[in-house]
């Protein structure tokens, strides 16, 4: 007689059935592509005239040159992170507070829904000009060097940083939450864009809640915001987590990112292919970084509820 499989031995057996495809795929297709990339990055190639590479091994020289002789590679990582960060607040608090309004029994609550997540389906339509608009925008802020630039762009954006910025003046806000406040303004096109994902993980985690706990907590006396902060919050924590890697993955990794650019950029210059590739490579190792911080800051607020294996 067959022994049958316990809940937690066939949840793990799903997990890597469902995982067959891709560890396949990574291993008879990208194994080689991240291989020999690795391996150009220790070399210089130059194209032959009748075609391939010639390959010379120059060590960590690449390393070297990007370290030492290209400022703006650092710089742009510098500020690739910055951003980074106040995208993952900006869209980890967006989506969390509109899949809380979804979650909420109203009408029209699916097409709501729906037109959240347009913005994932519809990624090479308008939502792609509007990406294709705000690098333009950044471009001239970054060629004058002014934020106030961008009023000169007229019907270009849906705020202005100049009008945002002196209404908070004028309510006496900080300087720093200013900047934070009015870059969120002008980049909400972006926000909108990269949270469909987010919302829809963190629908799924506040309908996964047991509405006999909100039920106690009523019967308790609970307030709203009480019931958010002690039940809603603890209980998708781990979600917190997961949107997190995937925002600080989605917005290192975007095309349109400065670094992921100047990596193209050097590709396709003669003899440039070791130079991108050590690039990438060590572009690899600070988003990797990025994660791990982001993971060990974020597990100490992480809440997990313990389910019985009987």
């Amino acid at each position: 007689m067959k022994k049958k499989l316990s809940f937690n031995a066939q949840k793990q057996l799903s997990y890597w059935v469902m995982l067959i495809p891709f560890l396949a795929g990574f291993l008879f297709i990208f194994a080689e592509v991240y291989i020999n990339s690795l391996r150009y990055s220790f070399m210089t190639l130059n194209l032959l005239p009748r075609g391939g590479f010639e390959q010379t091994w120059t060590g960590f020289s690449n390393f070297l040159f990007l370290l030492r002789e290209e400022p703006n590679y650092l710089m742009n990582i510098q500020n690739s992170v910055a951003e980074m960060i106040m995208f993952v607040l900006f869209i980890t608090i967006f989506s969390l507070f509109i899949a809380v309004l979804l979650n909420r029994k109203m009408p029209g609550r699916s097409f709501f829904r729906a037109m959240f997540f347009l913005p994932v389906i519809l990624a090479t339509g308008f939502i792609a000009r509007a990406d294709m608009q705000s690098m333009i925008i950044d471009a001239v802020e970054m060629r004058l060097g002014a934020e106030d630039v961008a009023t000169a762009v007229i019907g270009t954006e849906l705020f202005s940083f100049l009008d945002v910025r002196q209404l908070l003046f004028s309510l006496n806000f900080s300087p720093m939450l200013t900047r934070i406040v009015t870059i969120a303004a002008n980049r909400i096109i972006d926000i909108i864009n990269g949270s469909g994902i987010q919302i829809l993980i963190f629908l799924a985690g506040l309908q996964s809640i047991s509405p006999s706990i909100y039920e106690s907590a009523n019967i308790d006396g609970a307030t709203g915001w009480e019931i958010f902060w002690r039940i809603t919050f603890p209980m998708i924590t781990p979600l917190v987590l997961v949107n997190a890697i995937y925002t600080i993955i989605n917005f290192l990794t975007m095309p349109t990112n400065a670094i992921m650019l100047q990596i193209e950029n050097y590709r396709l210059r003669p003899g440039g292919m070791g130079v991108a590739s050590a690039m990438a490579w060590f572009y690899f190792l600070v988003v990797l970084l990025c994660l791990g911080i982001a993971a060990l800051i974020l597990s100490r607020i992480m809440f997990y509820q313990q389910k019985g294996t009987r």
